[in-house]
């Protein structure tokens, strides 16, 4: 998971033993008075006080001086202690930073619309049977043709521009700050000409940068943090898995879209990442709580199967119900996209939070919390 900054407690000097001080006092002056008294005969009373007085100024520097030390060691702890927690205040506030989905579009075989998605989450849904084919299964949108898995990517772009135009409720012009893509570049430059031809008011550029997961989520809620609010980012891709007889899923197929504003959408946080290697999975879904600032556990969750996580079942949240591989199949680099998109359908039709778990490119697990439009409250 992403790392709190972490501060190792300040050294701090021990309190003065003042019993040991006021000891050590009295023992030199009654070393001195004896001293004085046995050599009386070869110096000076008048020296002899003055050499006692001296030595007694000499103890009570020393003890002012430990005094002193003492408290400007307690006063650095309490200034590093406050600049610590000032550290952790603005990494959390950092952290718990978030981008509002404007518009977003979802192509699969199994819904095209929020409407139709929402309908995955229906006790009395019914997932697709997948196509059997002798290179084996696969889950297709009937609506994109091709032989290959290149040209399917080539029309699936296509019919996510077509639907994006469709969609629009207001064609406005739109120039996104950046524009990220998940898939091929061929893909892109099919989606960017389609676009040409239904919205020339709306401005893509040539190169898009590549899809990276939470670090690119990352950078898009970088990005709008004191943006204009008709500032955009837009973030798409299209996934045609290819067709393996050994497979434990459907080749699946699907295409997406989602528009960032800074608000008047419901709220993708940054989300938790899970190295299996080195964490253990409940924490960091408490951390992925504790970012939303949620105290609830028992989360609705949208989420693909991940059968090589043995402690999945460990998670408080609901990781049963919702699977998707069903209703998708095998979508790769392409399904926490998907499962993202779902949840913020879910988050803004019931108004409440919901969960997210996937894989990613650089982690073991990716997940998160999409939380509903807090504009209004």
């Amino acid at each position: 998971m992403k790392t709190a900054p972490e501060f190792a407690p300040y050294p701090v000097a021990q309190t003065p033993v003042y019993s040991r001080w006021i000891a050590s006092g009295v023992a030199v002056l009654v070393l001195l008075s004896v001293g004085s008294v046995a050599l009386r005969s070869s110096i000076e009373p008048r020296i002899a006080v003055i050499g006692v007085a001296f030595a007694l100024l000499l103890w009570l520097l020393a003890l002012l001086l430990r005094v002193l030390y003492w408290r400007f060691s307690q006063h650095n702890a309490q200034c590093y202690a406050e600049s610590a927690e000032q550290v952790g205040q603005a990494w959390w506030k950092s952290h718990r930073q978030t981008a509002a989905l404007v518009e977003s579009v979802l192509v699969s075989a199994v819904c095209s619309t929020a409407e139709q998605g929402l309908k995955l989450f229906s006790p009395n849904h019914q997932p697709p049977k997948p196509q059997g084919t002798p290179e084996g299964r696969s889950i297709r949108p009937c609506q994109v043709f091709g032989s290959d898995v290149a040209e399917r990517e080539r029309n699936l772009a296509i019919l996510l521009a077509l639907q994006w135009h469709e969609q629009r409720v207001e064609h406005s012009a739109v120039q996104p700050l950046r524009c990220y893509w998940q898939g091929s570049i061929t893909a892109w430059h099919a989606f960017v000409e389609q676009m040409a031809l239904c919205s020339a008011q709306i401005q893509l550029p040539e190169q898009p940068e590549p899809w990276q997961g939470l670090r690119s989520m990352d950078s898009v809620i970088d990005q709008l943090q004191g943006a204009p609010a008709s500032a955009r980012i837009l973030c798409a891709g299209c996934q045609s898995s290819p067709v393996r007889p050994d497979s434990r899923l459907p080749a699946g197929e699907a295409a997406l879209l989602w528009l960032f504003g800074p608000e008047g959408g419901v709220r993708f946080s940054r989300g938790e990442w899970f190295c299996a290697d080195t964490e253990h999975l409940p924490a960091v879904v408490t951390r992925a709580l504790q970012q939303s600032e949620l105290a609830n556990s028992d989360q609705f969750c949208v989420l693909f199967s991940q059968p090589d996580v043995p402690d999945l079942s460990a998670v408080d949240w609901n990781t049963r119900q919702h699977t998707q591989d069903s209703n998708f199949g095998d979508l790769e680099s392409l399904q926490a996209m998907v499962v993202q998109t779902l949840a913020a359908w879910y988050a803004e039709q019931h108004q409440v939070p919901c969960a997210w778990l996937a894989n990613d490119p650089h982690h073991t697990l990716a997940l998160g919390i999409i939380e509903p439009d807090d504009s209004n409250s």
